[in-house]
């Protein structure tokens, strides 16, 4: 029984851990502009073709820039124009569109309701004793 409990625990705050702060940035980085890559690089020794890239925005004529997380779901080119949004109130928070960042959440509330799932059937287990 407490492998149950360790699985949902486990899973559960792996999800929330993992899509909580990507649905901050999601609700709270409302506005857009246009910005640049100024590099990408990719995960050496690894298997995986994890990607990470620095860009480049302009807002009210403050120049800032922003770094993606770690993603294998974003493609990168140099020199090429992003949306990039940001929090009109802290510019400095910003995401750039094709980083992943959806199917990021989506993985992470997999993640996080399977956790839920699992707590419904200890709670089963528990009252089936």
């Amino acid at each position: 029984m407490i492998a149950v409990w360790i699985v949902a625990v486990t899973f559960t705050l792996v999800g929330a851990l993992y899509s909580f702060p990507k649905y901050y940035k999601l609700f709270t980085c409302r506005s857009c502009t246009i910005g640049r890559i100024l590099e990408s690089r990719s995960a050496l020794g690894t298997d995986q073709k994890g990607i990470t890239a620095t860009y480049e925005y302009m807002v009210d004529g403050v120049r800032y820039e922003g770094r993606t997380g770690w993603t294998t779901f974003g493609v990168f080119r140099r020199n090429r124009d992003y949306t990039v949004h940001y929090n009109q109130k802290k510019p400095q928070r910003s995401y750039i569109s094709g980083s992943g960042i959806y199917i990021n959440c989506a993985l992470g509330t997999m993640f996080f309701l399977v956790g839920i799932g699992v707590f419904l059937i200890g709670l089963f287990l528990l009252a089936a004793l």
